[in-house]
């Protein structure tokens, strides 16, 4: 986990990121699709020298993949739902949709992620949600869905 301040995290990317710093800062978030796909462990924490590391005892869990959300969030239910939905047959799917006025209507699923976003809709199989980066890049090649990203 990082803990930083701002104008402290801001120079050091400029220091040792320049090239995701710079056109963010010149073309605010309209740069973002076309910026490095870098983690801040490899853009800037490897490289600062301005960085500490502090025990500390709590609960931790990376929300880097679905099954972290839905470790998070199961319940007694056959599903995890953080979006609407009415299913037949459906179980261990877990459902997600940033707008409260769509409905997912599923049958005889199972074991699935379903995440709809804006005009995006994603059915994955879970033991397979590790491949959704490669589907990201693959995306990244097609002008026509550079704004969907």
């Amino acid at each position: 986990m990082f803990v930083f301040q701002a104008d402290v995290a801001l120079n050091e990317l400029r220091h040792h990121a320049p090239e995701i710093i710079q056109p963010l800062e010149a073309q605010g978030i309209s740069a973002y699709p076309d910026i490095p796909k870098k983690s801040i462990d490899y853009a800037l924490m490897e490289k600062t020298h301005r960085a500490c590391v502090l025990p500390v005892t709590f609960g931790w869990d990376d929300l880097g993949d679905w099954a972290a959300i839905e470790r998070l969030r199961k319940s007694d239910s056959l599903n995890v739902e953080l979006a609407n939905h009415v299913g037949l047959d459906t179980k261990g799917a877990l459902f997600y949709a940033t707008n409260d006025d769509e409905l997912i209507v599923t049958i005889g699923l199972e074991d699935t992620v379903i995440v709809r976003d804006g005009k995006v809709t994603l059915i994955v199989k879970k033991d397979r949600t590790q491949e959704i980066k490669s589907v990201l890049k693959s995306l990244q090649n097609h002008p026509e869905y550079r704004d969907l990203l």
